[in-house]
């Protein structure tokens, strides 16, 4: 019985946490980064995925934060052999959260 109701109180929070992704209410910049997978190609200070793209490291120092947005929304713009996914599907307070994050990273 004790199993029965720790696995129901387990997907119970894997649904809110779920719902709460699917509404846009992220918690900011280093989750939504994990969400969309951004660690599977880049790396941050020496966490993620090696150098398959650019590390993220000082990202905001090196770019301008229209070109952030370029390079998150149409990366081949500025970068035309880029394997990197168009994110820009984001509702915009998520975009405007990656930009912010990505913008910090001085």
């Amino acid at each position: 019985m004790r199993t029965w109701l720790g696995l129901i109180a387990g997907l119970g929070l894997c649904l809110a946490s779920f719902l709460t992704s699917a509404s846009g209410q992220e918690s900011g910049g280093p989750d939504l980064t994990g969400r969309l997978g951004c660690f599977a190609c880049h790396s941050l200070r020496g966490f993620g995925g090696g150098d398959r793209a650019s590390p993220l490291d000082d990202i905001g120092a090196r770019l301008s934060r229209a070109d952030l947005q370029k390079v998150v929304t149409y990366p081949r713009q500025l970068h035309p052999g880029a394997k990197m996914p168009s994110y820009a599907y984001l509702p915009p307070a998520e975009l405007q959260t990656l930009l912010d994050f990505l913008g910090s990273l001085k």
